[in-house]
Formats: C-alpha cells, structure tokens, sequence
C-alpha cells in the first residue's frame, strides 16, 4: 500500500460529511480533486470502504476502521508538528470551538487576534445549534462553547460576553394600534427555528410561562433561512 497523508485526510472528512461536495468545501479543494483521491485511496484495498445508495455515499463497517485507524495516524501527526514548534518556542496546537448559529457573527471577532498572534494555532469551529454545542460539551470533544442558554447541568466554567437581546419582527408594522403586545400574538404568523434551538427554546418558555396564545406557521433550521422569509412576507418572528 502506498496511501498519503492527503488521502487519509480526504477519506476522513467525507466519512465525517457523508458527503464528497461537503468535504471538498471543508478542505478548500474541487470536487473532482477529492473523487480521485478517494478513488486512488480505495483502489489500494480489496474491500470497499464505501458503497453509493442513489447519490448518497456511506461509509462501509471496514471503512468506519480505516477513518479510525486514519484519525489516529492525522492526529499523531499533528502531535509531531506541534511539538517541534513548541520545542523552538511557538505556541502550536488546534483550538476545537463549538458555537450556536448567531454565535459564527461574533465568535471571529472575539478570537481574531490571538491567530493573528500565533499563526500555527489552527482552529476548527463548529457552527450548528444549541442542542450539538451541549452534546460537544458532554462528550468533552470541544475547548469552548458559545452558547446562549446556559447548560445547568454541566459542571462547567463560564464567562459572560455580551447581551444577547431577542426582538419580535416582520416585513409589515403591526405593532400600533389598539392591540396590546400579548393579543397581536393571536394573529400573527411566527416563523421558528428548528427544536434544539436556543432561540426556539428561550421564546417557547417565554409564551408558555406568561400563558400567550401563538400561531406557528413553519420552521426553519437556520437563522437565514427564517431572515429571508420574514422578508418575503411569510410571517414573523422573534
């Protein structure tokens, strides 16, 4: 066998993905480039290490040993970098961040200047919802978390960074008039993120414990998805 490290690379990250269009996003590389990597990469085994249904990829039981055996081997190799540049004085190493969706707005901001200090920390932040970001922290597989509802029943250290204030809105002003704020709910059309949510969670602990009738009209799963239909009309949201 004659594998690279490049391909171990490729192989993992489309066994992450459970997909090739993913995974060549992630590695800043063409799809095409990364098909032939994993073609080349599999040809060197006489068992299949993945197998297409429709245009899904999935990775075979013997391909799940090869990502195992190939996550033991990238990360050794990371260590041997690491440390030869520790060793001449720099700091080196990966910085695993996990961040519910609003936080990819103000995470970079927060963290800019300390890569731009040591340029051989690599960092890989995690950008998806507050149900993901918790199960992170369980398993211990991130540095820190940015999260807007507090797990409680974590032990863990916390530091506050900045309010984060929600707003009720939507494409037409409905908010004058005789109505009060709880009785407009009644009415209106609320667009939702998706359950795992924080914003979801916040709002629907909110409107249940002040006992205020609601009309969910869709959910969403991303914070612009939701954006873009409040701004073609579809409804509002929080």
């Amino acid at each position: 066998m004659n594998y690279t490290l490049n391909q171990l690379r490729i192989f993992t990250q489309i066994a992450r993905h459970g997909s090739i269009t993913k995974a060549a996003e992630e590695l800043h590389l063409t799809q095409p480039a990364v098909s032939i990597q994993l073609k080349n990469f599999q040809n060197q085994f006489e068992i299949p290490l993945t197998e297409l249904v429709g245009r899904k990829i999935f990775i075979t039981d013997f391909g799940r040993e090869i990502v195992r055996a190939a996550e033991v081997i990238l990360n050794e190799m990371a260590h041997i970098q690491y440390r030869s540049k520790l060793h001449r004085g720099v700091l080196a190493g990966k910085i695993n961040i996990s961040v519910v969706s609003t936080g990819k707005y103000v995470m970079p901001y927060f963290i800019a200047d300390f890569l731009k200090q040591h340029p051989n920390v690599e960092l890989n932040m995690d950008v998806t919802n507050k149900a993901r970001v918790i199960e992170n922290l369980e398993r211990n597989e991130v540095d820190f978390s940015l999260v807007s509802v507090i797990p409680e029943h974590l032990s863990i250290q916390k530091l506050p960074l900045l309010k984060n204030k929600l707003y009720l809105v939507g494409k037409n002003n409905v908010f004058g008039g005789q109505k009060t704020d709880i009785e407009l709910f009644k009415s209106l059309p609320l667009i939702f993120r998706e359950q795992g949510s924080g914003t979801r969670h916040t709002v629907e602990a909110y409107l249940n414990k002040h006992n205020i009738e609601y009309v969910k009209s869709m959910e969403l799963t991303s914070n612009e998805a939701v954006k873009q239909a409040i701004i073609a009309g579809m409804g509002y949201s929080i």
